[in-house]
């Protein structure tokens, strides 16, 4: 029997493509997890996890449930498409029919594993609709990640296709050839005896009528099973059971509007303003999608399953809706691009990998609904078979169409906004000060972002610098020191910069050595710092510090490390009873923050593996009673760059999310029990990826409804990110900006900046200082710059220098000397600027050079101002009266009181 007539030709191109498609992926993934440890880029960063889990928290689970969810759910999808594929089905309707499914598979691979961590960290504290959101788009941005690398995987799978159809072709040419000869035989055999009149017959119908390999008609093999031989036509987009799933990409619109509302959680980041906002975005994306999903089932996919039954086709169906969401997101992104700009350097592959991740989302979230109404549209056909006409099309269509404008609307109002402020004596304590300093709020006001405020309702810019003299870090020399010691004079020598606000680090192994039990000496060494920061002006922003988790996660002696990575030094942050890495490797990749024992320490902490987030959480509450009633204390920031933990994405932003809220809810209740006391600012950061990337997910909008809550990302773009390693710029200063001020206007909260500075020693240093000085003038920000001083035997600082580089009071290795710091840097720090404006600030420019400073705003009080310099200040200006000017050390003080707008400019 010729080959094209049985089975096998069908399963042989089937189990080819499928084993193509296991092998390939399954490189794929070790190289790129070998390659990068991270997670960031890889599909998950499971070759550093090992492959049997240690415990709940283990990163092995992603060995034993992602990746075989991913390679087998893709295999069994290739399989299936492939028997069911038209004889001879084209190469690129093979790698369509891979390329989607590979993405889809993924997407819900992610979603099983991530909804296995959530299951083992919990559910407490946890929001529902943000944690779903967050989940949907984290889950999309996987599904992203494999569409940028699926065409490798697609590709080599439909090469194969192609050389299993080339193979078959040859072996039925074979076949055929070996027919005829023996045909030919039989025929001269036959000559003697045969009849004039059925002469040739048979081999008239063989050759001329038949469907046999000799027939000259295409052979048939990938025929799927119980098709034998036959070549069924029917028309596009139809199946056996009567489906007509054209009418499904309605429900595309919906699935935009879910994806947006998603990404508008964790990433706010990568896309500007519109013209009409959400509905616009939903309406171009969903139309977008629609349309691109209609012509590619039409014109790809449906020619291609003229034999598929009704499973393969919804799946089919399903890959599609993905692949359209992908297309209908693309006009969504140039879009933004055109309106807000691309951004410069590399954002612009950040920002569509983002939009890409949406589109995935959108799709899936579609075919969720999708999928099974057209099943039951399919069902009801059968069973009434007399519906047609306008009722039939009104039944297919509007469902969805409805559903898509109900939604697109709803989830328009839903976008996250500012928070109401909250209304009680406990919010903030009205007019009380210390040392002239006033108790800190966050101010409102419709149209406009929120900004950090006073109790008398004038804008306050936080600008200083980082203190690390009270962090506990690990001593890599005994002989070198690593911290200076922190007295009045540091504070003094402040004052003369204009700085209004220290972020001074703390660390957790010297506030709770041992569980449960604090370190009243370290809490009056905290005391005595803001106290003496306070009489020189100084707010205080109490930072709860922490670089590689803890001191306690050293590599042991003789540790080798793979390729790429190195082994780690431990520096500071959690006390030894907190640190859980589980024997995890103490090898540091591409940075000391990258370590699998530091991955597994942070996933323990957001898991809460043995209370150890709630222990977090209580100390918190210990620290803020302390200062329950200080107005000096700016606020409290919370953890200082934290880590993605072993599974990226989930635990650095959902779970980072759920500590972040028991942190808060245990800092308000402290307070409250304090007489005096007020609810002070709650500053949050983002992963330090961050700090390492100039953009990153970030907790879900709405995991907490505090309204002083200030969103605190360290700027490092052009400076300490990764990309600068590689000698390239993915986000430049400017698009850092913006990328941090998109994401504190979707939380509805202040932004500023925690850390910035340590461009390191090349030419452009002075214009990226420089420039990023102008673009905080220029939107009106506050910031603190690290660090003050740095020690020669700071963990941080390299061995070998001769400096202690870094700071921003510089001194020789490793004798101490003082040294000079660089005079543009001096004179830049110390520029002019209005340490508290009333009502809100309209413009601000300053000088980093000479004394120069020009503002304007709108408001009712007392405006204060920082002017460097020995001479009096000149001061010019409109709308103030009582100007007056205080000399101070470094400077001058000029207050004036303002009423409605006014213009100030001072030389």
């Amino acid at each position: 029997m010729p080959l094209a007539d049985d089975q096998r030709g069908g399963r042989l191109l089937a189990g080819v493509a499928s084993l193509t498609t296991v092998v390939v992926l399954a490189v794929l993934c070790a190289v790129l997890g070998q390659a990068d440890g991270t997670g960031l880029f890889a599909p998950e960063n499971w070759p550093d996890a090992g492959f049997v889990p240690g415990g709940a928290t283990s990163p092995a689970w992603a060995t034993v449930v992602f990746l075989p969810l991913l390679i087998v759910g893709s295999a069994v999808a290739v399989h299936r498409l492939v028997r069911a594929a038209a004889p001879e089905a084209r190469a690129r309707w093979v790698f369509g029919g891979v390329w989607s499914s590979l993405v889809l598979v993924a997407f819900l691979a992610k979603l099983a594993y991530s909804v296995l961590l959530l299951a083992i960290a919990g559910p407490g504290g946890l929001h529902i609709f943000p944690t779903a959101g967050a989940l949907l788009a984290e889950c999309g941005l996987t599904g992203a990640k494999y569409a940028v690398f699926g065409p490798l995987v697609a590709g080599l799978t439909a090469a194969s296709y192609r050389i299993g159809v080339w193979r078959l072709h040859r072996e039925a040419a074979q076949l055929a050839k070996a027919s005829k000869a023996d045909d030919a035989s039989k025929a001269v055999s036959r000559t003697d005896d045969a009849s004039p009149a059925g002469e040739g017959a048979e081999g008239d119908t063989a050759g001329e009528g038949g469907e046999g390999p000799g027939s000259g008609k295409a052979v048939e093999v990938g025929a799927g099973a119980g098709e034998r031989g036959k070549r069924t036509e029917r028309p596009a987009g139809a199946s056996r059971a009567g489906l007509d799933p054209v009418a499904g990409f309605a429900w595309l619109p919906a699935g935009a509007a879910v994806a947006l509302q998603s990404g508008t959680g964790v990433f706010a980041w990568a896309a500007g303003p519109i013209p009409g906002g959400f509905v616009t975005a939903t309406l171009l994306s969903g139309v977008a999608a629609v349309l691109a999903g209609i012509g590619l089932w039409r014109r790809v996919v449906s020619p291609g399953l003229t034999r598929a039954r009704t499973g393969v086709t919804l799946w089919s169906l399903a890959t599609t809706l993905v692949a359209a969401g992908v297309l209908g997101s693309v006009p969504l992104w140039v879009l933004d691009g055109c309106l807000n700009g691309f951004g410069g350097a590399l954002f612009p592959v950040a920002s569509g990998l983002v939009r890409v991740a949406g589109g995935v989302t959108a799709g899936v979230c579609a075919g969720v609904v999708c999928v099974p109404w057209v099943a039951e549209l399919a069902w009801r056909r059968r069973t009434e078979p007399s519906a047609g006409g306008a009722l039939a099309l009104v039944v297919r269509w509007a469902p969805p169409v409805a559903v898509a404008a109900v939604f697109a609307l709803a989830a328009g109002t839903l976008v996250p906004g500012p928070a109401v402020a909250a209304v009680g004596t406990q919010t903030q304590a009205a007019g009380r000060d210390r040392d002239g300093l006033l108790p800190l709020t966050v101010l409102r006001e419709d149209g406009q972002s929120p900004v950090i405020g006073d109790s008398e309702g004038r804008q306050v810019l936080l600008r200083g610098v980082n203190v690390n003299q009270l962090i506990d870090y690990g001593q890599p020399d005994p002989a070198k020191p690593t911290v200076w010691p922190l007295t009045d004079s540091d504070y003094a020598q402040m004052e003369r910069y204009g700085f209004d606000v220290q972020r001074l680090a703390l660390s957790w192994s010297a506030l709770e050595p041992k569980r449960g039990v604090f370190d009243e000496a370290y809490l009056a060494r905290i005391r005595t710092a803001v106290d003496q920061a306070a009489a020189h002006g100084i707010h205080t922003v109490l930072d709860m510090h922490q670089d590689t988790f803890s001191k306690y996660v050293s590599a042991a002696p003789g540790t080798r490390c793979r390729a790429n990575a190195s082994p780690e030094f431990g520096n500071d942050g959690a006390p030894k009873w907190a640190t859980r890495t589980d024997g995890a490797k103490a090898c540091g990749f591409l940075g000391r923050d990258l370590s699998p024992n530091v991955q597994q320490a942070f996933t323990n902490l957001y898991d809460d593996t043995d209370g150890i987030g709630t222990e977090f959480a209580r100390m918190w509450g210990h620290l803020a009673k302390t200062f329950a009633d200080d107005p000096a204390v700016a606020g409290y920031d919370l953890l200082n760059e934290p880590g993605p933990g072993n599974a990226p994405g989930v635990t650095s932003s959902i779970l980072l999310g759920r500590l972040y809220q028991q942190a808060i809810t245990s800092i308000r209740a402290a307070e409250s029990k304090v007489a005096g006391g007020f609810h002070h600012l709650v500053f949050f950061e983002p992963s330090i990826l961050w700090s390492g990337l100039g953009f990153d997910t970030t907790p879900p909008a709405g995991f907490a409804d505090d309204p002083l809550l200030v969103f605190s990302p360290h700027l490092y773009s052009e400076s300490i990110t990764m990309d600068q390693g590689l000698g390239v710029t993915l986000t430049s200063i400017e698009q850092g900006y913006t990328a941090a001020e998109r994401t504190a206007r979707a939380y509805g909260t202040p932004l500023w900046s925690g850390e910035w500075g340590w461009f390191g020693e090349p030419d452009d240093f002075r214009s990226r200082f420089d420039r990023f000085l102008d673009r905080q003038n220029a939107d009106a920000l506050g910031s603190a710059i690290w660090v003050w001083k740095k020690a020669c035997g700071d963990p941080q600082n390299d061995p070998e220098a001769s400096t202690s580089g870094g700071g921003v009071v510089l001194y020789t290795c490793p004798d101490g000397k003082p040294l000079a710091s660089p005079a543009f840097e001096t004179t830049a720090l110390s520029q002019a600027y209005p340490r508290s404006a009333p009502g809100r600030l309209g413009s601000l420019r300053s000088s980093r050079t000479e004394r120069d400073l020009r503002l304007s705003g709108s408001g009712t009080g007392t405006l204060d101002v920082w002017v460097p310099g020995p001479g009096r200040p000149e001061a010019k200006g409109s709308g103030l009266s009582g100007v007056r000017t205080t000399e101070r050390p470094g400077g001058w003080r000029l207050t004036a009181h303002t009423s409605g707008r006014y213009t100030l400019q001072v030389s």
